[in-house]
């Protein structure tokens, strides 16, 4: 009778084998909190959705109504809206940019209604404590001389409020940067170089420097108060859009480009741009800040998102709004409470949100370390194919091995 070779080494080589395949790789588990990063609060019914935003020395929250004649007050404490109303004889009106002055005063330009024709060449000033309104109506008289009388009315938009309560704001239909200083010097204007090039955008810096974007010209523009003097700086992509953006602790202008749906930074020391592609295709971001870290934060419009831009890995993260297409518009950043909050202008959203900071850099510092293990699967996984096609030769060789040892 012919004797069979015995299987067990065989039969231990393909277990091995088996084994080693089936083995699990190690995998990066979600990041969860138990309370949610973003929170969002609803607007009550009488009150039409948020638009521009501001956050003020106590952590409560100003917007301008996107379609009404009222800036509330949010206590996200007491999870109360207070409103104020603008005098029922301005008009057709309603609050459009706003700004909170060191002394608590609000800030704010105009928009009239669709089926207005009311005046907007003016800036409004809200006292809280008294809830008592004051208008500033503005006239060129050097455009009035150059275009006639009807032609130097200013169009105040974007605007600041500095350190010493001097106001700051643009006029795309003037082509102007201006100051304002109601108790002392008055208005006082100074022309863009560039024609036509619709500033936009407004921000200052440590050194009280005002920065804006120039939207049709494709440029950043800069202006210094003690010189009076303009420099203007070609953004190296061309049609980008610009319309907003900050400067940061170290001096460095940041912008979000609309159309090219990228986040800009300036270097004012070396004179040089960077940028860089936002992950979302399509997110059309518009709002930017800089948060307390350093990091640079900003909306998608169109991505539905709050994204953060950490300059020194050049690493984005981005947060989902719960609410779908919510539309986020504006921002304002509370450093004191780390708070992120940004408006909902979605006709159906009609909340405000609020991100969680503290939470957010949790969260980035998770991906931080996943990233930096990230190769550790995929060497662990390389291994296992190898030890896998080692055990497969050892079974054949041992299969081979006894076949050729079999009693003849």
């Amino acid at each position: 009778m012919t004797a069979r070779p015995r299987p067990g080494p065989l039969v231990v080589a393909l277990f091995l084998c088996l084994l080693l395949v089936a083995a699990p790789s190690p995998s990066r588990a979600d990041v969860q909190t138990a309370d949610p990063l973003i929170q969002e609060f609803v607007v009550p019914d009488e009150i039409s959705s948020p638009h521009s935003i501001a956050v003020d020395s106590n952590g409560n929250v100003w917007f301008a109504e996107k379609v009404a004649k009222n800036l509330i007050m949010f206590d996200p404490e007491r999870i109360t809206f207070e409103v104020h109303s603008l005098p029922s004889d301005w008009g057709k009106v309603g609050p459009s940019r706003i700004a909170l002055a060191p002394g608590g005063s609000v800030w704010f330009s105009v928009r009239r209604w669709a089926d207005s024709d009311d005046a907007t060449w003016f800036l409004g000033r809200l006292d809280p404590a008294t809830d008592s309104f004051q208008r500033y109506v503005f006239a060129d008289t050097d455009a009035a001389r150059e275009n006639g009388t009807d032609q130097g009315k200013i169009l105040p938009d974007d605007l600041l409020v500095d350190r010493k309560g001097l106001v700051w704001f643009l006029s795309p239909e003037q082509n102007k940067v201006y100051s304002f200083e109601p108790d002392g010097a008055g208005l006082r204007g100074y022309p863009i170089p560039t024609p036509h090039s619709y500033p936009k955008g407004i921000a200052i810096d440590g050194g009280d420097t005002i920065w804006f974007a120039e939207a049709n010209a494709n440029k950043i523009g800069k202006f210094v108060p003690a010189s009076a003097t303009f420099s203007e700086y070609e953004i190296p992509t061309p049609f980008t859009n610009t319309e907003t953006l900050t400067v940061d602790a170290a001096g460095r202008v940041w912008f979000v480009e609309l159309r090219t749906n990228r986040l800009g930074a300036f270097y004012p020391e070396g004179e040089r741009f960077h940028e860089a592609l936002i992950p979302t295709a399509g997110g059309l971001p518009n709002a930017i800040a800089v948060g307390g870290s350093g990091g640079i934060w900003f909306l998608e419009y169109m991505g539905n998102k709050v994204g953060v831009f950490d300059p020194v890995p050049a690493r984005f993260e981005e947060f989902d709004i719960p609410t779908f297409a919510s539309l986020p518009g504006d921002m304002a950043i509370d450093l004191a409470r780390n708070r992120l909050w940004f408006s909902e202008t979605g006709t159906e959203a009609k909340r405000l949100g609020m991100l969680s900071m503290t939470k957010a850099r949790t969260t980035m510092a998770a991906a931080k370390t996943a990233a930096v293990s990230k190769a550790s699967p995929e060497e662990y996984s390389t291994v296992l194919a190898i030890s896998a096609v080692v055990a497969l030769l050892v079974a054949f060789g041992s299969f081979f091995v006894f076949w050729r040892r079999r009693p003849g």
